[in-house]
Parts: C-alpha cells; sequence; structure tokens
C-alpha cells in the first residue's frame, strides 16, 4: 500500500485554461490517456474543458450544491459532499455553482476500453481489493483523516484529508473511521 500526499500531486493547468487540477495518478499507452485521476477546486461557474473519448466520474469533496448541465443526458445536482456525477468527456457540461466554490475529484477513464467503479465509503466500511486480471488499478481518495484496519483490527493507518492510497491486489481493508473515494480502474 502507497500512501500520497496533497503535496505530492503534480499541478496541471485545465485544458480551458480556466484553472488548474492536481493530477494524482494517471496511466498513458500508445494509444494516449487511458485513466487519470484529478482534484480540482471549481471557484465560478463555466463550461468544462472537453475530453472526447473519455468518460468522467465526478465526486463532490467539499463545498454544497453545484448542478452540471449536460447537453446529452439529464442534468446532476450534487448536492453533499460525495455526491457523485457520471457523464460523457465530450458532452458539453457547464457548471453552476449555487452556494460557492466546491472542490471535486475527477475520474476519466477511455471509453473503448476502460471503465471505472467509484464508491463513497462512509466508515464503517470493508474495502476488497480484487484479484482479477481486469483491473488496472485501484485506490482510496480520504476525503476527510480516515483510520483503516489493516490485516488485524489492531494494525491500523491514519491518513490526512486529501491523501490518496493505492492499494495492492487481494487486500482487506476496514475504513474505521472517516469518508473517501474508493476507485477501480478496469479493462471493459
Amino acid at each position: 500500500m502507497q500512501v500520497m500526499k496533497q503535496c505530492d500531486y503534480k499541478r496541471m493547468p485545465w485544458k480551458n485554461g480556466l484553472g488548474e487540477t492536481l493530477e494524482i495518478h494517471r496511466l498513458d499507452d500508445a494509444d494516449g490517456v487511458r485513466f487519470r485521476i484529478s482534484q480540482a477546486a471549481v471557484v465560478e461557474d463555466g463550461v468544462f474543458s472537453d475530453f472526447s473519448g473519455l468518460h468522467r466520474t465526478l465526486v463532490l469533496l467539499s463545498g454544497n450544491d453545484m448542478t452540471l448541465h449536460h447537453q446529452s443526458q439529464l442534468d446532476s445536482v450534487l448536492k453533499k459532499p460525495l455526491d457523485i456525477a457520471r457523464f460523457a468527456g465530450d458532452d458539453e457540461t457547464l457548471a453552476t455553482l449555487h452556494n460557492g466554490a466546491i472542490e471535486d475529484l475527477n475520474i476519466m477513464v477511455r471509453d473503448t476500453d476502460t471503465k471505472a467503479a467509484v464508491t463513497a465509503c462512509l466508515s464503517p466500511h470493508i474495502i476488497e481489493t480484487s484479484t482479477d486480471q481486469t483491473v488496472l488499478f485501484e485506490g482510496f481518495y480520504a476525503n476527510q483523516k480516515c483510520t483503516f484496519s489493516i490485516k488485524t483490527e489492531r494494525e491500523t493507518l491514519t491518513v490526512e484529508p486529501h491523501s490518496f492510497m493505492k492499494f495492492e491486489t487481494n487486500t482487506t481493508t476496514k475504513l474505521v473511521a472517516g469518508s473517501g473515494v474508493f476507485i477501480q480502474i478496469l479493462e471493459r
């Protein structure tokens, strides 16, 4: 298990030039981006960048009440932390903030051969990683200070808010305090 802190994330400008993202993990191959996990602050209403060929899962981390207006599907309303929206990266999407700035977690996967399973986790919660060969990556984003029991109830690990844990395969971990997001990236 590897733990990354927010200061370890790579700062990247948004494609639309209106902000920046903190890139947590990314996998590229000969066909381009296979998947990317990043965190960003949205401080004003605006159109999301076009990520044609990618599917997006967006998780509200902090702040309240953001609506995503999509051109090709029903609006996504994110009222509270850990609410989730899923939409095509090429769908013109406008974010409207109703109560100030928010922070979000963005998981993007290539449509043709990759999918994401994203689960909001509130303690207590058992996290079981997979031995399935179709799993490319598994990790947990700590939305709050989180404590995990590892292997035995007596062995614990505490991670700070905005930290990311990359899991090894075939691991069972219990989230005993806090909340966050469990992410599995899989072959389609």
